[in-house]
């Protein structure tokens, strides 16, 4: 069952950013089929969201998520071809090719979370470097996002991360990750052009 709901001007009710789906269970397990989900707008970010009924009837925590699609990226140097969303995704490219480049989450023109990545078209790797997440947008899932916007730029290509930090937060974080493809953690495979931009093998 799905019903819609408008919430107006709301406040941000803090919930997860997800990619579209489809969807058949909420972020806490539920069978949507079973539990019934309703389909509030928040105006304060003009996104629709999607609330489990029975995470919200139990009141349980991350009952509902925004659907943000990850392969929705726009260039920074490209203007949006409507209106500028209040949330995005915006691609910042590397000053060279194979360089180091990143994807940001905004809200409202602002970065609230971004994700380095150094990419070669020729070779087909990509190696990620680093997330950052603002402390008042954490546990928001949109690492996950980022990462899956990343892995959509190159699909196909032979994927690594830089150093993972031993903490336990990086290493939950990496834990639920399921990318599509092969994904090599804490092992950086730069290929040769990679190599001469860092400033290696000249």
């Amino acid at each position: 069952m799905s019903e819609l709901g408008t919430v107006g001007t709301a406040p941000d009710p803090g919930y997860p950013f997800r990619s579209p789906g489809p969807h058949t269970r909420c972020l806490n397990g539920h069978s949507l089929d079973l539990a019934g989900q309703t389909l509030p707008y928040y105006h304060v970010l003009d996104l629709d969201a999607t609330l489990c009924n029975l995470c919200t009837e139990l009141r349980l925590d991350r009952p509902g998520w925004f659907p943000l699609d990850h392969t929705a990226v726009r260039r920074v140097d490209v203007p949006p071809k409507y209106h500028r969303p209040i949330v995005e995704l915006v691609a910042h490219p590397p000053d060279q090719p194979a360089g180091v480049g990143y994807i940001a989450l905004q809200i409202s023109e602002r970065s609230v979370a971004d994700i380095d990545v150094q990419m070669c078209g020729i070779d087909r790797r990509g190696v990620i470097e680093q997330i950052r997440v603002d402390d008042t947008y954490r546990r928001r899932r949109i690492g996950t996002l980022l990462v899956a916007a990343v892995l959509a730029r190159g699909p196909g290509f032979q994927w690594s991360t830089t150093k993972v930090d031993n903490s336990a937060s990086a290493r939950a974080f990496w834990a639920s990750q399921h990318p599509a493809g092969s994904l090599s953690l804490g092992r950086p495979d730069y290929c040769p052009h990679m190599k001469i931009v860092n400033g290696e093998g000249l």
